[in-house]
């Protein structure tokens, strides 16, 4: 089983050829002692590749009886904090190690090859499935127009030194038990973003941190800025690749639905549903907010148009696109409204929160039905809202003093 440079270097970024001569070297050693694993590691992960990672594929065999190969190969540079990713392709100081495993349903988390660096004290992690890196579906993702979804995740400093706490310095990988519940404490508390591009995940990163140094309030790109946390560990997932142009969308759609959508999810940081619902909500947002789009709305510039009509929105509403100023604007106009006024006195529990009017309106210019959202709503905020309620606010005939933006 060969491993296929081009294909990493196509996900995310080149490396020094002394490491893709270890991890063949590692391949090789785990061919010879497990033959034929390899290969069903890429047939095992056939139906998986085509669906978003929340939905569960269906695998031979009964309950525990089976189990699956699972090859996991990590590389670590060691090299000062100032070291850049440019610069990795150059780099031999590195430690590689490899966990092979054969697992049962209920453990089985599939086969990848990680790679870390620290910069600046922050873990920069990045996870490619290995099954890429072997060769499956290789000519998809080699075409020019192929596209990926990628995941970020950031993890505060403090919750990071919670996990090293508990992790303790010859972590034993058979302590399954331990090794579950730090990876749920990681995934409960961290910030999730869910995207997609048919650029290098290089290329994509740098546009996001290019909107991020222009000021842009979406709240990925205040997380990047540190807003909400000191960031320890900020990690990158390639979570599919070799996809159609609508192949990513539909994921991308259930994707950031099922994992990373904000009011729906806390830590959520997309702030708008994903796929052909995000484009709609980028092209109606414009409409209402009078701001002109002199390029045509596409799934690669969709998320740079979005910072600029939100700040074309926020300014036309506020003057400013200070976040905090914004919210205490809001704060104001809330307090002012007529339907926040007679609940409160009449001490009514059915009145919509801020959070919910702001969602129903996105989800609503997204094409939402009605039914979905009302059911969406009522897990932000379990108020006994109803149909009549929801169709008159998104008619604008109630709540109409608090401005329809995206904060």
């Amino acid at each position: 089983m060969k491993f296929t440079p081009p294909i990493f270097e196509r996900l995310l970024f080149p490396l020094h050829k002394q490491v893709y001569r270890q991890i063949q070297e590692t391949l090789d050693t785990i061919e010879e002692k497990h033959p034929g694993k390899l290969a069903e590691i890429i047939a095992n992960f056939e139906a998986s590749s085509r669906t978003d990672t929340q939905t569960k594929t269906q695998r031979p065999g009964k309950a525990e009886d089976v189990k699956y190969p699972s090859l996991d190969i990590a590389v670590l540079y060691l090299q000062p904090e100032e070291i850049k990713i440019s610069m990795l392709h150059k780099s031999t100081a590195y430690k590689i190690s490899f966990d092979y495993d054969e697992k049962p349903p209920s453990q089985y988390k599939g086969s990848h090859l990680s790679l870390g660096f620290y910069k600046d004290k922050v873990l920069h992690s990045f996870i490619v499935p290995l099954e890429y890196l072997l060769g499956f579906n290789e000519k998809a993702i080699l075409r020019e127009d192929s596209h990926q979804i990628y995941s970020h995740t950031i993890l505060s400093q403090q919750n990071q030194n919670f996990i090293n706490s508990r992790m303790p310095s010859n972590f034993d990988k058979k302590k399954r038990n331990d090794e579950s519940s730090i990876q749920q404490f990681y995934q409960s508390n961290s910030f999730l973003y869910v995207g997609r591009t048919k650029r290098t995940w290089l290329e994509r990163y740098n546009q996001h941190c290019r909107d991020m140094r222009r000021g842009s309030n979406l709240r990925f790109h205040r997380a990047l800025r540190g807003e909400f946390c000191n960031i320890g560990v900020l990690e990158h997932i390639v979570e599919r690749a070799g996809l159609t142009e609508k192949q990513a969308l539909d994921i991308e759609e259930k994707e950031v639905e099922k994992r990373s959508l904000h009011l729906l999810f806390p830590n959520g940081l997309n702030m708008i549903p994903g796929g052909n619902a995000g484009l709609k909500y980028v092209h109606n947002f414009a409409k209402r907010t009078g701001f002109v789009m002199e390029k045509e709305l596409t799934a690669e510039n969709a998320e740079s148009m979005l910072v600029d009509i939100q700040q074309h929105s926020l300014k036309k509403h506020f003057n400013t696109d200070m976040i905090e100023r914004i919210k205490a604007a809001i704060s104001r106009l809330w307090a002012e409204n007529i339907h926040f006024r007679v609940n409160v006195m009449t001490k009514a529990q059915n009145r919509f929160s801020f959070e919910q009017i702001q969602a129903a309106r996105i989800w609503y210019s997204s094409g939402w039905p009605n039914e979905k959202i009302l059911e969406y709503l009522q897990r932000i905020d379990k108020k006994k809202i109803n149909m009549d309620q929801l169709e008159r606010l998104l008619k604008g005939e109630t709540y109409a003093s608090i401005p329809d933006v995206l904060v």
